[in-house]
């Protein structure tokens, strides 16, 4: 990974980024394998590179008796080179991960763009509403009609106490 790649993994508040998606849980569980994969990636670099490569041959030459089998450790040592691995599969891993992580951020995007239209709309609403001192009672038979049938209803019936308003406002007088 480039250098500028590392410093942007490196650079990420990841209990952030899981509390931002915690309700998306593909998401996070997505971007924690990522986190972790990516981590061990980067220990066994440093383990790779921190790992002492170079072998001692004279020392080996004048403990054994044996030397030819020094020498020929020694010739395929030599001979040996580091191999070309062919990372197509990962980075086709990597690309389809991306791929699914781009469409859930879309989707995510979405949502939160739908979300705050009807946040906005609330709040719109909430500065146009007239405080309730000012409201009159054609306004709240006009937002809801039901009550002068119910209404009509319990004066018809010789009901003129709602059910529980004591228990919820206890009166106030004193006898």
């Amino acid at each position: 990974m480039s250098t500028a790649g590392r410093k942007f993994l490196t650079s990420i508040n990841w209990p952030v980024v899981s509390s931002v998606l915690s309700k998306h849980t593909e998401i996070t569980k997505s971007l924690g394998v990522f986190r972790k994969g990516y981590e061990e990636a980067e220990r066994q670099l440093v383990q790779l590179k921190e790992a002492d490569r170079a072998v001692d041959f004279a020392h080996y030459r004048r403990v054994l008796k044996n030397t030819e089998i020094v020498d020929k450790l020694e010739k395929m040592a030599k001979a040996q080179k580091a191999t070309k691995v062919d990372l197509a599969s990962q980075l086709a891993t990597i690309s389809a991960f991306e791929a699914k992580a781009v469409a859930s951020a879309e989707l995510y995007v979405k949502e939160t763009e739908a979300n705050l239209a009807d946040l906005n709309e609330t709040v719109t609403n909430i500065e146009q509403t007239r405080p309730v001192t000012q409201l009159t009672v054609d306004d709240v038979v006009k937002a809801k009609p039901e009550i002068v049938t119910r209404t009509e209803e319990m004066v018809k019936n010789g009901q003129f106490t709602v059910d529980g308003y004591d228990e919820k406002f206890p009166s106030l007088v004193m006898i």
